[in-house]
């Protein structure tokens, strides 16, 4: 650095105060609390799935046919559902998944859309009017109002 360089950051240090130096700490600090209240609700959200049961819902033709406990499910089993057209047998749950496993429909959307676990995703197939969701139970309040962001 030559002199003129060295001149021109020392007048730069001298127009900092010591209020604009305590200002951006301020700043910098509270910038964090967004992120705290953040976790502190995510960690309690977390505590309450942890109480969360997960019930598979089989409906066809916009009629509830079978519900079926997923949580603690450990094997592999069909479930005979005279109800859906298709395939009494097509539906599988695996361990805490369920799934449609074969179809008579030209698309298969049911049947590529695999297995699923968790409130969200649903399977349907239209031309059979069947949909399979999952759905939270239990807990402190109802689990449709539980959103987990990441």
């Amino acid at each position: 650095m030559n002199y003129k360089e060295m001149n021109h950051l020392k007048n730069a240090l001298q127009m900092i105060k010591r209020w604009d130096i305590i200002i951006t700490v301020l700043f910098l600090a509270l910038s964090f609390i967004p992120v705290s209240i953040f976790s502190y609700q995510q960690a309690k959200v977390e505590a309450r799935i942890d109480n969360l049961e997960y019930v598979a819902v089989i409906s066809s033709r916009n009629k509830e046919v079978k519900r079926y406990t997923l949580t603690g499910h450990k094997s592999t089993e069909k479930l005979n559902i005279p109800e859906i057209e298709c395939n009494p047998d097509t539906v599988e749950v695996r361990d805490e998944e369920i799934r449609i496993e074969s179809s008579t429909c030209p698309e298969q959307i049911c049947v590529n859309t695999g297995y699923i676990s968790k409130p969200g995703p649903a399977i349907i197939c239209l031309p059979h009017q069947v949909i399979i969701s999952v759905e939270a139970v239990g807990g402190e309040e109802n689990a449709d109002q539980i959103i987990i962001s990441s």
